[in-house]
């Protein structure tokens, strides 16, 4: 079982993508989900380590998940601070389409009423 380089002491002296030399038996192991691979040497230690970066998962990001708000039309101001933090007007379902976290940070959540494909 490898040991682990302290942060401290260990630094990395190569970063390589997938596609790099160095890297391509690594991309052949792990495929798509290999982001880097980094070689690590601590000189204390008398240690080189070769670590890869991985993704273990992935999700839609709250900037991308996109809602509809119902907001009067006598509400002007509001209408105007949705429509500034780039809200678009969906006529066909007369509602305000805008990602999840801006109805987040408008205080609009309670006023959400459907997920936008």
């Amino acid at each position: 079982m490898p040991q682990t380089l302290r942060a401290s002491t260990a630094r990395v002296i190569k970063k390589l993508q997938p596609q790099d030399a160095g890297a391509r038996r690594w991309a052949a192991e792990f495929g798509d989900r290999l982001l880097c691979v980094r070689y690590r040497v601590d000189p204390q230690r008398q240690r080189r380590q070769t670590t890869v970066e991985l993704v273990v998962e992935e999700a839609p990001t709250l900037a991308s998940v996109r809602v509809g708000v119902r907001v009067a039309w006598a509400e002007t101001q509001l209408r105007q601070r949705v429509k500034a933090a780039g809200g678009k007007w969906d006529a066909s379902a007369a509602l305000w389409l805008l990602p999840l976290g801006t109805a987040r940070q408008l205080g609009l959540v309670d006023r959400v009423v459907a997920a936008a494909g």
